[in-house]
């Protein structure tokens, strides 16, 4: 089963909507929308949204169809609804399908909501009446049988974490070449290397470089070696720049300087066997794997340098 989480809360800045309790009137309240992708096509789509148990809001979601890459803070305005379930006021949580024929259909969704070709969907997080008190935290969760499933912001488009903040997956190539590894969130950079296979072997999305990070992991090229060097460490990053065989390639995603709460360290290695062919092949090693950390470590031909920087899980 594929599923994705996110934890996050509805706020004072979140989108100001009618209630969706049509005997309100002319009552509001907050949403925040979500784009979820999913990877393949007739796949039965499970909703959960949890309140947490501290709060006494009655949360609501709400399910529309939209085209396929649609991007922006009103991508849901006007599209199809096919879905929506509410908790009842119960302390239940809202489910998709829902428990007892609970949940509503429409535009032909249901009884089960399936995924389509050629279109995305928006996750709408509410509340069935106005909110009296904010922030409200909660949990959404989104799953299917197979393949995968994505929540992003409907603006940027990109993928939002388990705690609640926008990040980048960070895709990992090998080099043949070069005998070194590459690490790039620029879609360009990705297409580039899985469309050269015989040189660029993909090794997947190795982190999520994290939207609201506080240091900026800089690239730099060592022309001897063709590898990189990534760092967001401001003393590292002077002294790299001394170096005559390194070109500095600016900044190219964020990451945390420190353990912060969901943060996971990514590891770096100097390969020593490269350097004794040329000092001037300064090569190393990036990975958040714990089990790859422990195989390198105990390699002759490796050292082991700590944590790099902090990111998040991919």
């Amino acid at each position: 089963m594929a599923s994705v989480q996110v934890t996050n809360q509805l706020t004072t800045t979140d989108k100001d909507i009618p209630t969706p309790n049509p005997s309100d009137g002319s009552a509001r309240t907050r949403a925040k929308d979500y784009l979820l992708e999913v990877e393949l096509v007739n796949q039965p789509i499970s909703i959960d949204l949890f309140k947490d148990l501290s709060t006494s809001f009655d949360p609501y979601v709400q399910v529309f169809q939209v085209p396929k890459g649609s991007r922006g803070a009103n991508v849901a305005d006007g599209a199809l609804l096919l879905a929506q379930d509410d908790d009842g006021g119960a302390g239940l949580n809202p489910k998709i399908p829902g428990d007892f024929n609970s949940t509503e259909y429409f535009n032909g969704a249901g009884p089960t909501l399936t995924s389509l070709p050629g279109v995305d969907y928006v996750v709408r997080v509410t509340s069935r009446d106005t909110l009296t008190q904010l922030p409200q935290p909660f949990t959404l969760q989104v799953s299917t049988p197979s393949g995968s499933v994505t929540l992003k912001d409907p603006i940027t488009g990109a993928p939002v974490n388990q705690g609640g903040s926008s990040g980048i997956p960070v895709a990992r190539f090998f080099d043949k070449t070069a005998g070194g590894h590459f690490y790039t969130t620029d879609p360009i950079e990705k297409s580039d290397r899985l469309t050269n296979p015989s040189r660029f072997q993909s090794e997947g999305d190795e982190f999520v470089a994290p939207g609201d990070g506080n240091a900026k992991v800089q690239r730099f090229l060592n022309t001897a070696s063709g590898t990189y060097f990534f760092t967001n460490k401001p003393g590292e990053i002077q002294f790299v720049r001394t170096l005559p065989q390194f070109r500095d390639q600016g900044e190219v995603f964020n990451s945390y300087s420190t353990a912060v709460p969901g943060a996971i360290p990514v590891y770096r290695f100097t390969n020593l066997s490269r350097e004794r062919e040329n000092p001037l092949n300064i090569t190393h090693f990036f990975t958040r794997s714990e089990e790859q950390r422990r195989v390198v470590q105990g390699r002759s031909d490796f050292r082991d340098e700590g944590v790099a920087f902090y990111a998040l899980p991919a």
